[in-house]
């Protein structure tokens, strides 16, 4: 088995996590989540309540783990034509809007340098 404190941090420092979120969401204190992140090994309970904050599965943490492609995104899938989740934090989501809402401004920049004023 992996050692799950490096894990989680590596998982949660490449998702841009803020850690007391995970912590909240967990229902523990961002101190205790620190202290997890320093261990070997934690209660397999706890690391399925984290992997749920964190939107991965506990399969990643084992030496035998054979995932497909990047092994913290997002999706998960048990089958081709089996039960699949998706799991999108609340950074994740925030990120995407800020995305889409610089994307609208640009929109409008353009329009309005190319002549085409919105009601015209």
């Amino acid at each position: 088995m992996k050692h799950i404190g490096q894990e989680l941090f590596s998982i949660i420092e490449q998702k841009r996590l803020v850690k007391k979120e995970v912590a909240e969401r967990v229902g523990i204190t961002p101190v205790y989540l620190s202290a997890i992140m320093r261990k070997e090994s934690i209660d397999a309970e706890l690391l399925e309540r984290i992997c749920k904050a964190i939107g991965v599965s506990p399969a990643i943490f084992f030496d035998d783990y054979k995932g497909i492609g990047n092994q913290i995104g997002d999706v998960n899938a048990t089958a081709v034509m089996g039960v699949a989740s998706v799991n999108i934090s609340q950074g994740e989501i925030d990120l995407l809007k800020s995305m889409l809402e610089e994307k609208e401004r640009t929109i409008k920049i353009l329009m309005r340098a190319k002549g085409f004023e919105s009601g015209q």
